[in-house]
Order: structure tokens, then sequence, then C-alpha cells
């Protein structure tokens, strides 16, 4: 029993020591693909003024992985009309931004016109054509207020 305890003991520690090896990782991933926070994205594109959409999302979320590859297209589609922010609201340093758009579901996308105002938000999964109809309404009230 005494060599049952042992293995079980051991296993458990290599268990956690793995746990935070991959946390570790994945935190130095998330640092060096993209240097600069959301926070100061947004802020330059506010000052652009482009229009853009706001990706709440978490990566232990099922709808907000759902969402990826219907925002991946749009993002291609849309490229150099509208940009797409990702914020996890996991990080601390997001904080800030999940209280000022009062995000309190996700995955939540906040879509914001090239005069800095929201003019929509939708909370949850969505299909391809609805959010691509809220692109769509996004680009026509920039168009219209020329």
């Amino acid at each position: 029993m005494k060599i049952g305890k042992k293995i079980l003991y051991i296993n458990i520690l290599l268990l956690l020591i793995f746990s935070f090896i991959a946390v570790l990782a994945s935190i130095s991933l998330a640092n060096t693909t993209n240097s600069k926070l959301p926070k100061d994205i947004i802020d330059e594109l506010l000052k652009s003024k482009r229009p853009f959409v706001i990706d709440f999302y978490a990566d232990w979320c099922p709808p907000c992985q759902a969402m990826i590859p219907i925002m991946e297209k749009l993002e291609k589609k849309y490229r150099g009309k509208v940009e797409i922010v990702r914020v996890n609201v996991d990080l601390s340093q997001n904080r800030s931004l999940v209280i000022k758009y009062k995000v309190v579901s996700i995955p939540t996308f906040v879509f914001i016109n090239k005069k800095g105002e929201v003019t929509n938000i939708i909370i949850g999964y969505r299909e391809m054509e609805v959010m691509e109809n809220e692109f769509k309404k996004l680009l026509q009230q920039d168009k219209s207020s020329r």
C-alpha cells in the first residue's frame, strides 16, 4: 500500500507541474503574439475614425469558441473596412474594457461606428448571416453619415 500511495503522490505532483508549465506557456504566447493591449488598439481605432467590432470572449466559453470561425471569415471579408478587436474577459488588464462596455455575458460583440458611437451590441452565439448583416449595417451607417 505504501508504494501505491507514493505512485499516486508522484502522479499528482507531475500533473501539477505540467499544468503549471502549460499556464506559463500560454501566458508567454499571449504576450508575444501581440504586444499591444486591446485597450490601446481600441484607443487607436477611435482616433483613426474607423468602424470596428469588439469581441469579448473567454477561452473556456463554448459559444465563444464556436464564434471564432465566423469572426475569422468576417475579418477576412471586411479587412480594411471593419476591424475586429478580441478582448479576453478573464485577463485583468482587460477589466476596464469589460466595465466600460458593461459586459455581463459572453460572447458579447460591440459594434462601434467611425464616430466612436456604439451602434449595436450582440450577446451570445449568432449565425454567420446575422453577424454579416451587422457588419453591413455598420458600414452603411458610416456611408450615410458622410
